[in-house]
């Protein structure tokens, strides 16, 4: 089955970034679970989420082929041209000027841009290049969520 669009969800606490994102792509595949539900499930802390405990979370929901890569941006867009909504670790410092690591669904990969779900702060293009820095700090990691 594929995915639609994901709605968009904002993160329910400071820390909840990857819970709120996993609620979005699970939603596009029409699973609505609650973020905190999936802060549970996903052992959420004040440090955040460990990207394994989201990939254990999509699996206990049936997303068996769910998984954790490191992927180009090639390789990432081509996951957004065929409908699947990956999602993402990035630095925030290149982004935002602020200290943290960050999760976003990417929605769609552009020529000098990118545009995700921020589950802090909505819709967002983000500049290809700046995007590209923040997401190499955190090794181009990405959950794909199949089932």
């Amino acid at each position: 089955m594929k995915p639609s669009k994901p709605p968009f969800y904002r993160q329910e606490t400071p820390d909840s970034c990857v819970p709120a994102c996993l609620r979005m792509v699970l939603a596009g595949y029409g699973l609505h679970v609650s973020e905190a539900d999936l802060r549970a499930l996903c052992d959420c802390t004040s440090d955040g989420t460990s990207a394994l405990f989201a990939l254990d979370a999509a699996r206990h929901f049936g997303f068996a082929n769910t998984s954790k890569q490191t992927l180009n941006l090639d390789e990432l867009a081509g996951l957004t041209h065929n409908g699947i909504y990956p999602i993402v670790f990035v630095s925030l410092r290149p982004i935002d000027g602020r200290r943290g690591a960050h999760a976003l669904v990417v929605l769609e990969i552009g020529t000098n841009w990118i545009t995700v779900y921020d589950p802090a702060q909505g819709e967002r293009l983000i500049e290809l290049e700046t995007f590209r820095v923040a997401w190499r700090t955190h090794y181009n990691l990405a959950i794909i969520v199949e089932n």
